[in-house]
């Protein structure tokens, strides 16, 4: 007897659901055209970030991670000093800086885990939360370097691998650091 009870009380609000046609227009947007613009609007992946690096070695392990940032997921690295950094990262210019410290290869062929430094603008909130991609795109390169070297033949510097490592700092604000 309750199912019959239940089945009328739906059959009621259908005829009164299908009397109201704004309700049946309310209720089409929301599971279409809501959903579709909610899910363009905040893309769940990097597009066209703006990264600055600032390499301090100038070597291949370093110029092999600069190469790794491309479109469409990065616009194309500005390489920058230490200072155009701090000023860019201040003024809004760039999401990411990513600094490469000084014998950063030398560091990863002695089997030393060297640190990057990665600044994150925390005003950019979509896009700052994935900066485990630019730690992601680091460890891989770091690890393809290595692959490169033991494809020759092996010697005392190259008998075991190292990888670096991601120190990161996000940054909030726009007033310049102390000097």
């Amino acid at each position: 007897m309750r199912i019959v009870n239940v089945l009328q009380l739906g059959i009621k609000e259908l005829r009164g659901l299908f009397r109201d046609p704004m309700l049946l227009v309310l209720i089409a947007y929301a599971f279409t055209l809501s959903i579709y613009t909610a899910s363009r609007a905040m893309p769940e992946t990097l597009n066209r970030a703006a990264i600055a690096i600032v390499d301090e070695d100038q070597s291949p392990a370093s110029s092999r991670i600069v190469t790794a940032f491309y479109p469409p997921y990065f616009s194309v690295p500005r390489l920058v000093s230490q200072h155009e950094m701090d000023s860019r990262m201040d003024s809004g210019l760039d999401t990411f800086a990513l600094d490469i410290p000084p014998d950063f290869q030398r560091d990863l062929l002695a089997g030393r885990s060297p640190t990057i430094q990665l600044n994150i603008d925390a005003t950019r909130m979509t896009q700052a939360f994935t900066g485990g991609h630019v730690q992601a795109i680091v460890s891989w390169k770091s690890v393809s370097f290595w692959s490169a070297i033991e494809a020759q033949p092996p010697s005392p510097s190259t008998s075991h691998c190292a990888r670096a490592s991601i120190s990161s700092s996000t940054r909030a604000g726009s007033a310049p650091l102390p000097t």
